[in-house]
């Protein structure tokens, strides 16, 4: 599950590991786990694990305010992403 996988890579590389008490909805920003450059790294990971571009403009802190911010984000892009390859394919 991509949650896990984002809790996981969050605890690892901004909490030292700890992820006790770190859930979807813990506010990343708000108790600065994350800073404005670890945004890209994560934009990066979203890209790998989901296979999501993210667009420049859809990174601003309001999609990482937690990992179910980004999940959403994640959710969005791909259903934005669905009717464009299916007329791209040719099946409206």
């Amino acid at each position: 599950m991509l949650g896990n996988k984002l809790l996981a890579y969050i605890a690892e590389n901004y909490l030292g590991g700890e992820c006790q008490q770190f859930a979807l909805d813990t506010p990343l920003l708000e108790l600065n786990i994350i800073d404005s450059s670890a945004l890209f790294d994560l934009v990066d990971l979203l890209r790998r694990e989901a296979g999501v571009t993210v667009p420049l403009k859809a990174v601003v802190p309001s999609n990482f305010k937690s990992v179910q911010h980004m999940l959403d984000l994640v959710e969005r892009l791909q259903s934005e992403s669905r009717p464009a390859l299916a007329q791209a394919a040719g099946v409206a």
